[in-house]
């Protein structure tokens, strides 16, 4: 006799409305960058101000704090959502994409979905595995590029805002004079990292919702 095939595992929907949402948080925190840019040229003022007097007296004590500071805040807060939204999206696509390609291979586990992103040096390349690899098994036989353009403005972003933070502190070198011209490229790296990811985000969308139709018909 011959084996009867078990049933065919069941296709989940698309999130595609956490994918819209993982669009609009990246939308307002790149616009959150750009009021910590606009504020950083006071803010630069002010803490080289605070310095100079502080040289002169040698004394120490706490920077003044600024617009800036409290722009950071707020981005702080639009990361941390950010960074939810978008790994349930990823975990929700992973899944969808297994599911769809089961024998595309995916080079990460699904805990690394979440992981990836805070571990440190693993950090560095692991998301974009995850990224890629569900892109490949939803995308099928379609090849499109981009994606490495976009990991790259992500990681340089990522680092200027940390030359940022250094210099908003006073840390060594940094001057705060810099402050500006750093939050200015940061912004600019954020928002071609931003085009690609909508662009990212909607193309693995239209694909889940061609091959899901095409599944259940």
């Amino acid at each position: 006799m011959r084996p009867v095939p078990g049933p065919s595992p069941a296709v989940p929907r698309p999130p595609t409305a956490l994918g819209t949402a993982s669009i609009v948080v990246a939308c307002v925190w790149t616009a959150l960058v750009a009021v910590s840019f606009v504020s950083s040229f006071s803010a630069a003022a002010a803490l080289g101000a605070a310095l100079d007097e502080m040289a002169a007296t040698g004394g120490g004590g706490m920077l003044e704090v600024t617009t800036h500071d409290r722009v950071a805040r707020w981005l702080l807060g639009a990361q941390v959502v950010a960074f939810v939204v978008t790994c349930l999206w990823l975990h929700q696509s992973r899944r969808l994409a297994v599911t769809l390609s089961p024998l595309v291979p995916q080079a990460r586990g699904p805990v690394w979905v979440w992981l990836g992103w805070v571990v440190p040096v693993v950090s560095l390349w692991f998301p974009y595995q995850v990224v890629r690899d569900v892109r490949s098994a939803t995308a099928g036989s379609v090849r499109r590029g981009g994606l490495g353009l976009w990991w790259g403005c992500w990681l340089g972003s990522a680092w200027l805002m940390n030359q940022a933070t250094f210099a908003t502190m006073g840390y060594g070198p940094r001057d705060p004079a810099l402050l500006p011209g750093i939050e200015g490229l940061s912004l600019l790296v954020m928002v071609v990292a931003l085009v690609l990811w909508v662009r990212l985000v909607r193309e693995i969308t239209a694909d889940q919702r061609t091959r899901t139709a095409s599944a259940r018909s």
